[in-house]
């Protein structure tokens, strides 16, 4: 048994029962919390593949529960399993897997009021219980057929390193026999290619005949050779291709490097199989499209997507009956607080770090300086033989020179130590005032606040020097000063993009450059090119430029660094009351990409232009799709669920205003509901007839009493707007039906004429009304609803 390709064996899924599947589950999640889901799959994996060597499907473990004696032996031999067939372990890892797995079986036992002894395991040597296990296990009988599956496949590469091969849908499928056959071939390819690009060209290979497999639809061994046959497979493997291409773009994937990766997969398979004589060559070539990349493609920094907790802090729990302008100043009103928040808690935490620096300055100047050795001995007036150089926590002016005078990695053994902080990196390092992810987290997103066209990418690019130590990224032009860095998005031509700083980020940007100067000055020494980019962070022994993917641009580290910040509740504005749940959620969504998202919707909401939001957003030109990740798209799909749901209730009023429950159903107060109508009530249907809209639909018609009519089409509305004319246009009394069943009759006899135009031009539309006319409504129940 490979326990690392277990995952990809698909049978397994169908071992256990999904009852006992999650019980299990559920009990090694509680022994185990701080692991993480993969490694609970793969603890169920080895007991489930377990199961399947005994020839057992969908496992409920019914038959060993009812007896103490059968529970016991089947642990037993299941423990027993783990030691004799994971071939692939070392004896440590077998003791590892074997603990775990056994708690989770007298777990089951125990909620089944079976007693079974809790065991433990050796891993340097098999004990007595781990041999009797070994022992049970042996006893029955083997399948192994089944055990060769467990073992699942892998090639060898020219250098004699091991390459997993998943050949489980051909298995599935086909049988061993087939599988055993493709995976000869695979491993005489193998012997022929290096580790790595082994790895690609198996998987390009798996790929290209998992497809292939999917074209099969009678699912047998001659079947899918046909479509490998020399008269077949050229137009197999473009079909193939077509699918992979498909999917491609509904991925979003880099379409000219699919069709490079699809291209030398059909290499592959030459090699492998029609090189080998195994099957034919192609009467005709392979197709094999040729896609060129575009110059200079246009592209852009999407700034993420919004996520859910991001909608509930703008759009939750805003009443339906307010106008939709005061929706809107509520809208406003919560980013603005969220800003507020964060940009109070910051600017503090900034206000920290320059009197932290000044005070450093002072303690540089004018402390002691703890010589690198003879540092033991008495005081002068001291006769206890305590530290000659006082330093540490309580002596931090001493403590502060002393690094300041050495610098980053200045002292050969334990630093900490040396400086009197042992145990205390953080606070050492806090009190150094050293740059951190979480001191230049404080300072960019200031930098974002005030210039949204700031990106993460843009950020880490910025050089303060160029190769020849000249300072180019930040400069002065006449009384400007200017911040310049890349936005590769943008374009070749358009990629530098400078920022024209306030007087607040230039201050912001005047203290990074102080903030980083030691950590510039210890790459500097050691050769470093990294001393010429603005962020750097350091440690007491090393200094790093952090990484586009690094922990200053990722949320998992953020969500801590912003919660320290916002949880120092001298910084929080005093104008709001903030819960702590309230706090943990605004720093779950604090990111540069976050704060981007929420002042372009401010800009927006300010200005109703999208030009000033492109221009603040740092994009090139107004380009909607481009803008629509930032706004309006979040602000347009609460509008439109907004007014559905009014419309709803604006019906349903209709419908029960006589009704003793009308407040009820609509959820409101007696004021609410009259602010709602004054507001969004449907007060003002125009009394239009049939002939009207006819001739309103006429081409022949001049003029019309209304410009539009602007409907919202689904197949769910057209499909009860034909039920709603079939049945008024079938029924002997026509006037028994209430006004507004009147109305929604005349605009459906409008549309349905629009439609059938001959020259409507609309697809789209036209597709959807043939598909609410092919699976039309049951109008039986429909005009029960209307006659109520």
């Amino acid at each position: 048994m490979n326990t690392t390709i277990l995952r990809q064996l698909s049978l397994l899924s169908q071992a256990l029962s999904k009852p006992l599947h999650t019980q299990l589950l559920n009990y090694i999640e509680k022994r185990h919390p701080k692991r993480d889901s993969a490694e609970f799959l793969k603890y169920l994996n080895i007991y489930a593949a377990f199961i399947f060597s005994q020839g057992k499907q969908n496992f409920s473990a019914i038959e060993i529960l009812n007896n103490e004696n059968t529970f016991k032996a089947h642990t037993d031999q299941f423990i027993g399993f783990i030691y004799c067939e994971s071939n692939n372990l070392s004896p440590n890892s077998k003791s590892g897997i074997a603990l775990p797995l056994h708690r989770m079986m007298c777990d089951l036992a125990k909620a089944n009021q079976i007693h079974i002894e809790p065991q433990s395991f050796s891993g340097t040597k098999i004990n007595d219980y781990a041999q009797h296990c070994i022992e049970s296990y042996q006893s029955l009988e083997r399948n192994e057929e089944k055990l060769t599956y467990l073992n699942g496949w892998s090639v060898t590469s020219q250098e004699r390193k091991a390459v997993l091969v998943d050949l489980d849908f051909l298995y599935v499928k086909y049988g061993q026999a087939f599988t055993d056959k493709i995976h000869d071939a695979l491993k005489r390819y193998a012997l022929t290619q290096k580790t790595n690009s082994l790895k690609t060209n198996i998987e390009k290979i798996t790929s290209l005949l998992e497809t292939t497999s999917t074209l099969d639809m009678k699912a047998t061994v001659e079947s899918f050779e046909l479509l490998l046959s020399e008269k077949y497979v050229q137009s197999t493997f473009y079909k193939a291709y077509q699918l992979q291409f498909s999917e491609c773009l509904v991925k979003g994937n880099d379409l000219v490097n699919f069709n490079k990766m699809f291209n030398h997969s059909l290499d592959v398979y030459t090699s492998v199989f029609i090189n080998t004589k195994l099957y034919p060559a192609p009467l005709k070539a392979f197709i094999a499209p040729t896609m060129l990349s575009v110059k200079n493609p246009p592209s852009f920094s999407t700034g993420g997507k919004i996520s859910e907790l991001e909608k509930m802090r703008w759009f939750a729990d805003i009443p339906l009956h307010i106008k939709d302008e005061q929706a809107i100043a509520v809208i406003e009103t919560r980013i603005e607080r969220d800003m507020n928040i964060l940009k109070t808690a910051f600017i503090e935490h900034f206000n920290q770090l320059k009197q932290r620096q000044e005070r450093n300055k002072t303690f540089i100047e004018s402390s002691i300086v703890k010589p690198l050795e003879g540092n033991q001995g008495c005081r002068k007036g001291n006769n206890k033989g305590s530290e000659s150089y006082p330093i540490g926590e309580h002596y931090l002016d001493n403590t502060i020179a002393t690094f300041y005078h050495y610098g980053i990695n200045g002292y050969k053994g334990t630093y900490k130590n040396f400086l009197g902080f042992k145990g205390k990196t953080e606070q050492l390092i806090e009190e150094l005032n050293l740059p951190t992810n979480a001191t230049l987290f404080t300072l960019t997103a200031l930098l974002v606040m005030e210039h949204p066209k700031i990106t993460p990418s843009w950020l880490q690019k910025l050089q303060l020097f160029n190769e020849n130590g000249k300072l180019t990224g930040y400069r002065q032009v006449g009384e400007q000063f200017i911040l310049t860095s890349e936005k590769a998005r943008r374009g070749r031509n358009l990629a530098q993009q400078d920022v024209i700083l306030n007087e607040f980020s230039k201050s912001i940007v005047d203290f990074i450059v102080e903030h980083t100067q030691i950590a510039r000055e210890h790459l500097k020494t050691i050769g470093d090119p990294n001393w010429k980019f603005l962020l750097l962070t350091c440690t007491l022994n090393k200094t790093v430029k952090p990484s586009k993917g690094g922990q200053l641009y990722k949320s998992a580290e953020l969500v801590r660094i912003v919660s320290k910040r916002l949880n120092d509740n001298a910084a929080l504005p005093l104008e709001y009351d903030v819960s702590a749940h309230e706090l943990d959620i605004i720093a779950s969504i604090t990111t540069h990409r976050a704060i981007r998202r929420h002042r372009g919707l401010q800009i927006y909401l300010e200005t109703r232009s999208q030009s000033a939001v492109a221009d603040a957003l740092g994009h090139k030109e107004v380009n909607q799709d481009l803008l629509d990740t930032y706004l309006p798209k979040p602000l347009m799909e609460f509008f439109t669920e907004r007014v559905i749901r009014q419309f709803q209730k604006a019906i349903i009023f209709e419908a029960m205003k006589e009704s003793p429950y009308l407040l009820d159903a609509v959820n409101m107060s007696y004021e609410e509901l009259e602010e709602f109508l004054a507001n969004h009530g449907l007060n003002d249907i125009p009394d239009l007839n049939a002939a009207t809209f006819d001739k309103a639909a006429s081409q022949q018609a001049e003029q019309s009493i209304f410009d539009s009519v602007v409907f919202t089409v689904t197949v769910p509305l057209l499909q009860l707007l034909i039920s709603i004319k079939t049945i008024i246009d079938n029924d002997n009394d026509a006037s028994r039906f209430n006004a507004l069943v009147q109305h929604w009759y005349q605009s459906a006899t409008y549309l349905f004429k629009c439609i059938e135009k001959a020259d409507f031009d609309n697809d789209d539309i036209l597709d959807m009304y043939q598909e609410a006319k092919n699976s039309p409504l049951d109008h039986t129940i429909i005009e029960g609803v209307l006659s109520c």
